[in-house]
């Protein structure tokens, strides 16, 4: 992926690096989920391996940003905007809701991993028509 693309999450957070960008092979299982659906099962298990990843970055990257507002605030680098909050309470909103979306991000990924196992056991059946073609081959 190129530098910029929207689905690119790159750089260094407080001395450790932000996991990379997203497989060109994962966006085009999606693209093709879009225009045409899923046709086997393998790609079902393909696009919840991508969704499953993305899913524990997500939790990666929400507490690599908790930890980085953090870490501004005990060196005095945070003020409040032009509108005035307090900022301990605005800092309390994010931590709260921060908190929050890191266990939806951790129940996400942990139903996506456990749909991604349960595809592993669908098999695609041939249509009669499919084996007579493989069998004429």
């Amino acid at each position: 992926m190129g530098e910029g693309h929207p689905l690119e999450f790159a750089g260094s957070v407080r001395g450790g690096v932000v996991p990379g960008s997203i497989d060109h092979d994962s966006i085009r299982a999606l693209e093709e989920l879009q225009n045409r659906g899923i046709r086997y099962p393998g790609e079902a298990h393909r696009i919840y391996s991508y969704l499953t990843r993305v899913a524990a970055e997500l939790r990666t990257a929400l507490d690599l940003v908790g930890t980085s507002v953090q870490g501004l605030h005990d060196r005095g680098l945070l003020m409040s905007d032009y509108r005035g909050e307090p900022l301990d309470e605005v800092l309390e909103r994010f931590s709260q809701s921060s908190g929050r979306a890191r266990d939806l991000a951790g129940d996400l990924h942990g139903n996506l991993s456990k749909a991604h196992s349960a595809v592993g056991y669908i098999a695609y059946k041939e249509t009669p028509e499919e084996q007579e073609s493989a069998a004429g081959s």
